[in-house]
């Protein structure tokens, strides 16, 4: 996810992924702005072994299956997927996983009312999702995430959010709302949208400052922050020269982000809302959808869904051209295919 920003006061607005993802006045900062809705606060579990899954089947199968498969995927309507957790109350951690030996580990119960009680219980849904997560992702591209939380904010509201671990922020965590993924078309969406935010805010793509991320309210800590970063700063830490997050901001976000930031200082959730509505409308050709406009992390972590899903576009949009964006990246239309090659034949039926 799951969504970045150079005012402080921001961070008092948390919410995750990201994916993939909002909660306001968590105890850690939330990623990549202070508004982010695709991450959720950090568990203390300690960080597992990355998993593994079999290697990618044959792109025939894709070729010959899945045009029909990506569309309905691509179209089904996620806008409560990954959103705003409206009430940070509402929000139930069941269980955690780490991970080990390529499967969810060590686990741990964590107190939840009567009437999710069977939810938590239900290891086999649990690593159901789990499995097929791992089954659409390679190996190599989630060694960095160490656990697996099974949540709940109720029905029909957030599905997955993500965000680092709290005893290592350099490791991820994976949130899916078990009351929410029944839907395998919804899921898939989401699931992909949060590896887009695996895939742009890992450690490899944005250094994060421990002093601001373990210490979110001290504004001294995150304006030195800030001050030391000659690239995009994330919220909570400084992004790669190189990295795909830093390209994507200074070539479709740089004009926009000083009136994006005015919005998002707005305290009032609701007025923030109808302010982004109309951000999003002035600037509608370029976003692929309107949660894009959220925030510079969603809009990637959006366009990357719509990159794996969707047939590549004609540059006559800016936002196409945000498609277009990951095919400048040889090793981003490998793991395009890789990916589709393996939901071709995980995809649950």
């Amino acid at each position: 996810m799951p969504t970045i920003k150079l005012i402080f006061i921001s961070l008092l607005a948390l919410v995750t992924a990201m994916a993939c993802a909002f909660v306001n006045n968590m105890v850690f900062p939330s990623l990549p702005t202070a508004n982010n809705p695709t991450t959720l606060p950090p568990t203390s579990l300690p960080p597992g072994a990355s998993p593994t899954v079999p290697p990618p089947t044959a792109t025939a199968i894709f070729e010959a299956a899945c045009p029909g498969l990506l569309a309905d995927i691509l179209n089904e309507d996620t806008s409560n997927s990954t959103g705003t957790f409206e009430n940070e109350k509402q929000i139930r951690y069941l269980v955690t996983y780490t991970i080990a030996d390529n499967k969810l580990g060590k686990r741990q119960d964590i107190f939840v009312p009567d009437e999710l009680k069977d939810e938590r219980d239900a290891r086999a849904s649990h690593e159901f999702i789990w499995n097929y997560f791992t089954a659409l992702v390679p190996e190599k591209e989630r060694e960095y995430v160490a656990e697996f939380s099974v949540i709940s904010d109720g029905k029909e509201n957030v599905l997955a959010a993500v965000g680092p671990t709290h005893d290592n922020p350099a490791k991820w965590g994976l949130k899916v709302d078990i009351l929410d993924s029944d839907d395998p078309y919804t899921l898939t969406n989401t699931l992909l949208h949060e590896f887009g935010h695996l895939l742009t805010l890992n450690s490899k793509q944005v250094s994060v400052d421990r002093l601001v991320f373990y210490n979110p309210d001290d504004k001294n800590f995150y304006e030195r922050a800030v001050s030391a970063c000659d690239q995009y700063f994330t919220g909570m830490g400084c992004s790669a020269p190189d990295s795909y997050m830093n390209e994507f901001f200074n070539r479709f976000w740089k004009d926009l982000y000083t009136e994006w930031q005015d919005i998002d200082l707005e305290a009032d959730e609701n007025t923030r809302h109808i302010m982004l509505d109309g951000f999003y409308k002035i600037y509608r050709d370029q976003f692929l959808t309107d949660y894009a406009a959220t925030s510079p992390a969603e809009d990637i972590a959006e366009s990357w869904a719509y990159f794996v899903l969707s047939p590549k576009p004609e540059l006559d949009s800016i936002a196409n051209e945000k498609i277009l964006f990951f095919y400048e990246y040889p090793e981003l239309v490998a793991l395009r295919q890789e990916i589709l090659n393996r939901l071709c034949v995980e995809f649950p039926q």
